[in-house]
């Protein structure tokens, strides 16, 4: 009876963790400073908090700098195309959004994961360019 019991209590755990797929998408931008007047470090302090505390479906959001500070490479794990299609809506509407296409040209966008209608068309304007994974795995 124990086992029988057991059983219905960590069957559906484990049945429900084998059949939940993440759908993550994965945002890779690298950016050139075309403004080099502006402090980047401080005005990505703020851009970084807002979405630290805004956006929950953000799993990941790194900014790295080349030796030479002319280059940046944005990094940004959404948990899944919901996500992303909230964070572009608050990035599109936020205040910092003019400054930072002032400061920053892209010199490339590359979306990672299964875009949505929704999420390309929102980012129509600064990507065209989707990519669908093929293969891979992931650790734990």
């Amino acid at each position: 009876m124990k086992k029988l019991f057991l059983f219905f209590i960590v069957f559906p755990f484990f049945a429900f963790s084998m059949h939940h797929k993440t759908d993550p998408i994965i945002f890779y931008l690298d950016l050139n400073i075309v403004n080099s007047d502006i402090d980047v470090g401080e005005f990505l302090d703020g851009i970084v908090k807002t979405v630290q505390e805004t956006e929950p479906g953000t799993q990941l959001y790194e900014y790295y700098i080349s030796d030479n500070r002319n280059k940046v490479s944005l990094l940004e794990i959404y948990k899944s195309d919901a996500d992303a299609v909230v964070h572009m809506k608050n990035f599109l509407t936020a205040p910092h959004s003019g400054p930072f296409l002032e400061i920053f040209e892209i010199e490339s966008f590359k979306v990672l994961g299964n875009s949505s209608n929704e999420l390309k068309k929102i980012l129509n304007d600064f990507t065209k360019d989707h990519r669908i994974l093929i293969d891979g795995f992931k650790r734990k």
